[in-house]
């Protein structure tokens, strides 16, 4: 499994070059070890469009197949409430749109998060870049390097009685694990919101291609021969069903040229939301576990739960009715029917 991370951004077509060039980048290692292995793109919402364009527009880096779940394909106005009569107005200004202060401040957490005093470079751009009420004044004339230096000697006490011991603190709490990676996480979903304003700013009004050029695209070109597409039963922004109907399309333009290929194209739907895919614990399996654990034994106590067995199937043994319940509270059970239900396509289709 590859799992390419990627930049939001308005222009789709830059962001299915830089997919495709991390992916090539480890390819030829991947097929050193393994051999010639067929690739299957697995996208969720926005990574759903984006491997339907990439098996559309780029001819050269074939798929031998695509589930595609929770496709989505709307033009910014639908995606984002009030964006041209807020978000427009609001992030056009270079000057106030935050979008420095952000950057700076995310920095400074990334270092703070890694069990780090935050540099002097970190820190100055993080001062530098706080809006002044005052019209003409320039920080950076009054906000010199020398001025904001933290001593060596304070820094490394700092680091020594301060971020050191509470790094190693957070790195193994209870039930959440390890807590500077998850915060790191979150950073890199932080991370990508100043360079959507700074393309609001530089004039970004809608996606490239646009909605309608992504569905033509999706009729004209696609040429993936197996296809699922796998939607919730409570997902508004779902739009596999209209996928499904340009894929057919697509499907008799591939049979125009070649009368004796098999087209293999599925749409399931499942319990769930759009966010079903996303559910997953996010420290991992275990963590999971750990806090199903704790939180049905929790509900054992309070409501005097019992950790008997007997309503609990064998393959279940040794889980709590509670625990259970917890399980299938926090979504887990969804994805794991995702996850089958991937496996069980994969299998069929020898891949």
């Amino acid at each position: 499994i590859v799992a390419t991370p990627y930049q939001l951004s308005f222009d789709h077509l830059t962001t299915c070059d830089e997919i495709i060039g991390r992916f090539e980048r480890v390819a030829p290692d991947l097929a050193k070890q393994y051999g010639a292995v067929p690739v299957v793109g697995v996208g969720h919402s926005c990574g759903s469009l984006l491997h339907m364009l990439i098996t559309s527009l780029f001819p050269d880096t074939p798929r031998a197949a695509n589930a595609l779940i929770s496709y989505n394909n709307r033009g910014v106005g639908e995606a984002v409430p009030l964006f041209e009569e807020l978000i427009v107005p609001l992030f056009s200004d270079t000057d106030k749109n935050g979008s420095k202060l952000m950057k700076a401040a995310i920095e400074v957490a990334r270092e703070q998060y890694n069990g780090e005093v935050p540099s002097d470079e970190a820190i100055l751009k993080l001062l530098r870049s706080v809006p002044v009420p005052i019209p003409g004044l320039n920080l950076e004339s009054i906000l010199t390097p020398s001025l904001v230096a933290v001593p060596a000697p304070v820094r490394q006490s700092l680091t020594n009685l301060l971020t050191e011991p509470a790094y190693e603190a957070l790195s193994n709490v209870p039930v959440l694990g390890n807590v500077p990676s998850l915060l790191l996480q979150s950073l890199e979903i932080t991370q990508q919101i100043p360079k959507l304003i700074d393309e609001v700013e530089a004039g970004a009004r809608d996606f490239v291609p646009t909605p309608d050029a992504m569905s033509s695209a999706a009729r004209r070109a696609y040429r993936c021969r197996r296809t699922l597409l796998l939607q919730f039963t409570n997902d508004a922004l779902d739009d596999s069903e209209i996928l499904e109907g340009y894929l057919k399309e697509a499907e008799s333009v591939m049979k125009m040229k070649r009368p004796m290929i098999t087209i293999d194209l599925q749409r399931k739907k499942l319990e769930g939301n759009h966010l079903t895919p996303l559910l997953g614990p996010a420290g991992g399996e275990g963590w999971g576990e750990k806090l199903e654990e704790t939180l049905g034994g929790v509900l054992d106590v309070v409501g005097g739960g019992s950790t008997s067995n007997d309503d609990v199937d064998e393959e279940d043994a040794g889980e709590s009715k509670n625990a259970k319940a917890v399980r299938e509270t926090l979504g887990y059970e969804q994805v794991e029917r995702v996850v089958d239900e991937l496996i069980t396509w994969l299998d069929e289709g020898s891949l």
